[in-house]
C-alpha cells in the first residue's frame, strides 16, 4: 500500500475523533447533514456521487462512457527514460508517473487540455506562426480503454467569433505498446482512426468507428485504445474566407488576413504586389479581395468506450484479488495498461502449483455486470496464449457448508482456444460481487494436469457495469461525543421511490486502540522493524496515527428501517459509528439520502447491568416465569437517578408482572428483600403501602413506574418477575430505565452477569430453547364453532397459533378448505415468529357467506425447511 492512499484513510480515521470531519455535534444530537459531512465517511470509490447540498446518492453507471473527461484520475508508471515525451509526466518519489491528460502538443501546449474538458465552447487553437507539422495534439486516457468511436468537435463560428474547423486532419490510436515491445522505447504504436478525405470548410462534428485490431470472439466491438492523436494535414492559413472590405475592416488585426491587388490582363486575373498594382492603368486595376485569417478551433476529442469498466478500481474501492500463486501479480491484468501483464499458470490440482491460475475477484461491492472482456495482447508468442478458461460469478449468496453459490457465465467455446486474443463474455446484467477467472487447458496440451506448469498472459481484465448500482454502503468516520451519552432516536431525510430502500445501522464503544502507520521515502508503508532497519534517508519520518475501535465496542446492530427508530446499540458510550446502506432492485432508479440525525440525553446511571434467569432449555411457546435482575451503576459526581423502568418481549410476546424486588445481592439469597406484589389490576404496594403502577400487562411491553427513584444509595439490584412465553431461540428481551421528568429519555440496560450463580448461573438477557419440533403451536382459544349470521354475538371464528423458530419475516396464516378439499378462504400476514390471531368473517374468496359445516383448516408458514403444518377443523353454523 502507498502512502498517498493510506494517509487518506488515516486521516479520515483521526480527524473523526478529533476534527468532527464527519458529523456535527449540539447538545442532544449528532447531525449529519452537510456535503463535508458525507464526503468524511469511508464509501467505495467511485459509486457515490456526493452533491454540493449534501445529496448522497449512487451512481448510476453508462453502458457508454466518454473516456477523455476523467482521463485525469487515472496515474500510471513510466520508464524514467521517457519523461521528455511526456508532458503529463512527473517524478513522484523518484518514480516517474504520468497522469491522463496532454502527452504533448506541438503548438499552443497551455491550451491544449481544453480539448478533454467538456465544454464545446473552450477550444484549442494551434498557433499559425508554428509549421503545420507542429498542429499536432497527443491525448493520454490514461488507461487502455475498449473505444468504439471517436467523436471530433470543432467550435461553432459566430460572427463576433470567428472559428473554423481543420482543413485537412487525421486521427490515429495507439495503445501504449511499442513495436519492439521495450518499455523504455518512446515510440508508439499509432494505427489510423479516421480523417478528412477532402477539404473541409465547415463540417464541424466527425465521428470515426474503431473496429478491433486482434483476433477476437463474436460481439467484441471496439478497438484498445489509450492514445489519441488528431494531427492538422492541411490549412487555409490567411485566406480562411473572402470577406467585403467593410467586413475585412471591422476584423480584430489578428484576424485579418491577406488582400490580394488583381490585375486584369488578357481576360485573366493575377495577384500583383500593391506597387505594381499602383502603377497600372486604370482598366487594369481590378481591385482588392480581402481574406480574414483562419481559426482552426479543435473543441473536444471524445473517446467513446463499451461502458464503464469498474475493474481498475476494485483495489481502491474495498476489493481484492486472490491468486493461488503468490508471485502471479494478478493486480497487473486491472492496472489499466498494455506494458504489464498477470502471467497466469495454466490450473492444475496436483503438484506445488496446485491451486494457481485460479484468480478470484472481489469487485468491492454488490454491482449490476452484464459483460467481462479479457486480453492476451501478445500475438508473436504463441506458446503465451490463453487456451482456455471459465467464467464464474458470484452475489455473495453462500452455500450450507459455507461457500459461495457461484454461477457460469462463460460459454463452453471458451474451453478451447487457438489464437484468439479479445475475449468478450456478455450476459444478462446481474447483480455479482465475486468473479472467479480460471486460467484451463482442456486439451492437456501443457500438461499442467501433471503438475507442468506453463504460463499464458492476461494483459487486461476489464468489468462492464450498467444501471444503478444495487447496494453501496457508506460508513462514518468515529464520531467522539467527547463524555458518554445516552443515544435514544435516529432519523434520517431520504428518498426512496419504488424498489429501492435505506438500512442505518450503528455500533458504539469506549475504548480506542491507536495503530501507527510507517513508511519509507517511496511511498511505500512497510513494518515498524523494516522502517527501523533503513537508513534515515530511506524512512519518511512521518508517523501516521490511526484510530480504530478497541476492545469492548459491539457489533453493528440489526438495520433501521423507519426513521425514528429507538437506538439499539449499547448507551451510554462516548463513541459511535454508523452505516448506511442505499439499496436498489431495480436498474433505473436509486434512493438518496440527505441527512441522519441522532438524539442524545445525558445518562440515567453509568452503566446498566442486565441478566435473565433461566436462560437455557426454555420450553419454546409455552408460559415461563422468568426473574430480570438490573445492577445500575452511578457516576461518582453528579446527580443521576430513574424511576421508570420498560421490559420489551422478543416476537410481540405478551407478558404479566407478578412482582417487583429491590435489594442487595444478599437481600434476594436470603429474600429479605424489598417486594412489591399486586394488589389491584395495575397496581404493587410493598409492606409500607408505597405503591408502584404498571401498564402494559398482557403485552409485549411493559411499563413499571416505581414510587422513588433509584440512585446512587439504593440497593444495588432491582428484580423484575414476569411471565411470559418465547418462540424462538436465542430471543432477547430489551430491559430500559427513564426518569419520569424526561419519560421518553430511555437509556438500554446492557446484557452481562448482574448477579452471581446463586441467583442466575451465565449472564445476558438472551434465551435459548431447546433444539427441533414444529414451526406452529396451536393456541387454546382457537374457534371450534362461530356464527357468522351478523348477530353481534360469535360471528366470526378466531383461529389462535403461534410460529416458531421463524426469526424473519415471512408469510404466515391459515387455508380454509371444504370437506371435498376444494379451497374457500386464505387468511394471510407477513411477520416473524410470535402470536398470531387470525379472525375469519365466513366468507370465501369471492366475498359470499359459506354454507353451514365442517371446514378444515391447514396452518401455513412460509419456513425454509422442517417442521409440520398442523390441520384443525372448525365449525359454521346459522
Amino acid at each position: 500500500m502507498f502512502r498517498a492512499l493510506c494517509t487518506c484513510l488515516v486521516i479520515l480515521s483521526v480527524s473523526a475523533a478529533w476534527a468532527q470531519d464527519g458529523y456535527r455535534l449540539t447538545s442532544q444530537s449528532i447531525e449529519i447533514d452537510r456535503a463535508s459531512h458525507w464526503r468524511a465517511w469511508a464509501a467505495p470509490e467511485g459509486l457515490v456521487s456526493i452533491s454540493s447540498d449534501g445529496v448522497v446518492q449512487p451512481r448510476v453507471l453508462n453502458t457508454s462512457v466518454n473516456a477523455s473527461l476523467n482521463a485525469a484520475d487515472f496515474t500510471y508508471e513510466l520508464a524514467g527514460a521517457l519523461s521528455s515525451y511526456y508532458a503529463n509526466s512527473a517524478s513522484d518519489g523518484g518514480v516517474l508517473r504520468a497522469t491522463g491528460g496532454i502527452k504533448s502538443a506541438k503548438s499552443s501546449d497551455g491550451t491544449a487540455l481544453r480539448v478533454m474538458d467538456g465544454d464545446v465552447t473552450t477550444y484549442w487553437e494551434p498557433d499559425a506562426d508554428d509549421e503545420l507539422a507542429d498542429w499536432q495534439v497527443e491525448i493520454d486516457l490514461g488507461r487502455l480503454v475498449s473505444a468504439t468511436h471517436i467523436t471530433i468537435r470543432f467550435t461553432e463560428d459566430a460572427p463576433d467569433d470567428r472559428a473554423d474547423p481543420f482543413y485537412q486532419f487525421r486521427v490515429h490510436t495507439a495503445t501504449g505498446q511499442n513495436p519492439f515491445d521495450e518499455v523504455s522505447n518512446p515510440i508508439l504504436e499509432y494505427q489510423f482512426a479516421g480523417g478528412t478525405t477532402e477539404p473541409n470548410l465547415d463540417q464541424r462534428e466527425f465521428t470515426f468507428g474503431l473496429e478491433p485490431v486482434l483476433v477476437h470472439t463474436d460481439g467484441w466491438t471496439g478497438r484498445l485504445t489509450q492514445y489519441v492523436r488528431v494531427s492538422a494535414t492541411g490549412r487555409r492559413g490567411d485566406r480562411a474566407e473572402e470577406v467585403t472590405q467593410g467586413e475585412y475592416d471591422a476584423l480584430p488585426t489578428a484576424d485579418q488576413g491577406v488582400v490580394e491587388n488583381v490585375w486584369l490582363i488578357g481576360g485573366e486575373q493575377r495577384v500583383v504586389t500593391a506597387d505594381r498594382y499602383d502603377a497600372l492603368p486604370a482598366e487594369q486595376q481590378g481591385g482588392q479581395r480581402y481574406f480574414r485569417r483562419e481559426r482552426p478551433r479543435l473543441a473536444e476529442v471524445e473517446v467513446w468506450t463499451a461502458g464503464d469498466n469498474i475493474a481498475s478500481g476494485i483495489q481502491t474501492r474495498g476489493g481484492s484479488l486472490q491468486e493461488g500463486n503468490p508471485n502471479a501479480a494478478a493486480e497487473l491484468a486491472f492496472d489499466g495498461s498494455i506494458r504489464t501483464n498477470w502471467n497466469a499458470t495454466v490450473f492444475s490440482t496436483v503438484g506445488d502449483i496446485a491451486g494457481w491460475g485460479l484468480l478470484q475477484i472481489d469487485l468491492g461491492a454488490l454491482m449490476r455486470i452484464d459483460a467481462v472482456r479479457t486480453i492476451s495482447r501478445r500475438p508473436a508468442r504463441a506458446e503465451r496464449v490463453l487456451f482456455g478458461y471459465i467464467l464464474r460469478g458470484s452475489d455473495g449468496s453462500v452455500a450450507p457448508d459455507g461457500s459461495l453459490i457461484w454461477e457460469t457465465l462463460s460459454p463452453d467455446e471458451r474451453l478451447l482456444n487457438q489464437d484468439t486474443r479479445l475475449f468478450e463474455d456478455r450476459f444478462d446484467s446481474t447483480p455479482l460481487r465475486f468473479l472467479e477467472f480460471r486460467n484451463v487447458d482442456t486439451a492437456r496440451r501443457t500438461l499442467a494436469h501433471e503438475g507442468n506448469r506453463h504460463q499464458s498472459v492476461v494483459t487486461e481484465m476489464q468489468i462492464y457495469s450498467s444501471g444503478s448500482v444495487p447496494e453501496v454502503t457508506m460508513v462514518s468516520d468515529l464520531i467522539d461525543m467527547n463524555v458518554p451519552r445516552n443515544l435514544q432516536t435516529i432519523s434520517w431525510d431520504a428518498d426512496t421511490p419504488e424498489g429501492t430502500s435505506v438500512e442505518i445501522r450503528t455500533r458504539t464503544g469506549d475504548n480506542l486502540r491507536e495503530i501507527s502507520h510507517y513508511y519509507l521515502t517511496t511511498g511505500e508503508e512497510v513494518t515498524k522493524a523494516v522502517w527501523d532497519s533503513k537508513p534515515s534517508f530511506f524512512r519518511d519520518p512521518v508517523v501516521v496515527k490511526e484510530f480504530v475501535p478497541g476492545p469492548g465496542w459491539s457489533n453493528f446492530s440489526q438495520a433501521y428501517r423507519e426513521p425514528g427508530e429507538a437506538i439499539v446499540s449499547p448507551s451510554p458510550r462516548r463513541y459511535l459509528i454508523v452505516e448506511t446502506r442505499l439499496l436498489s432492485s431495480v436498474s433505473d432508479t436509486v434512493a438518496s439520502i440527505r441527512s441522519i440525525s441522532i438524539s442524545t440525553q445525558r445518562p440515567v446511571a453509568s452503566q446498566l447491568l442486565a441478566e435473565i434467569s433461566p436462560k437455557r432449555d426454555v420450553p419454546i411457546g409455552e408460559p415461563v416465569d422468568f426473574d430480570l435482575f438490573l445492577r445500575p451503576t452511578f457516576p461518582s459526581f453528579g446527580a443521576t437517578d430513574f424511576d421508570r423502568l420498560r421490559i420489551i418481549a422478543p416476537s410481540q410476546a405478551e407478558m404479566t408482572l407478578r412482582s417487583v424486588d429491590l435489594g442487595d445481592e444478599g437481600d434476594f439469597t436470603a429474600a429479605t428483600t424489598e417486594s412489591f406484589v399486586r394488589d389491584g389490576a395495575t397496581q404493587f404496594s410493598n409492606a409500607s403501602g408505597e405503591v408502584l403502577f404498571v401498564n402494559g400487562d398482557g403485552t409485549d411491553t411493559l411499563l413499571v413506574e416505581l414510587p422513588t427513584a433509584v440512585s446512587s444509595s439504593s440497593p444495588d439490584l432491582v428484580r423484575l418477575s414476569f411471565t411470559t412465553s418465547v418462540f424462538q431461540s436465542g430471543s432477547t428481551f430489551r430491559l430500559e430505565a427513564a426518569r419520569s421528568s424526561r419519560p421518553d429519555a430511555w437509556q438500554a440496560a446492557d446484557g452481562g452477569d448482574a448477579v452471581g450463580d446463586e441467583l442466575s448461573i451465565g449472564g445476558g438477557t438472551t434465551v435459548l430453547t431447546p433444539l427441533g419440533g414444529s414451526d406452529i403451536l396451536l393456541g387454546d382459544e382457537t374457534s371450534r364453532v362461530f356464527t357468522p349470521n351478523g348477530d353481534g354475538f360469535n360471528d366470526t371464528g378466531l383461529f389462535e397459533f403461534a410460529v416458531l423458530r421463524i426469526n424473519v419475516d415471512r408469510e404466515v396464516g391459515v387455508d380454509i378448505h371444504d370437506l371435498s378439499g376444494r379451497l374457500i378462504r386464505r387468511l394471510r400476514e407477513t411477520r416473524a415468529n410470535g402470536l398470531y390471531r387470525l379472525e375469519w368473517d365466513g366468507l370465501d374468496e369471492e366475498d359470499q357467506l359459506v354454507p353451514p359445516g365442517i371446514y378444515i383448516v391447514r396452518y401455513k408458514v412460509d419456513a425454509d425447511a422442517g417442521g409440520s403444518t398442523p390441520t384443525g377443523l372448525v365449525s359454521v353454523a346459522y
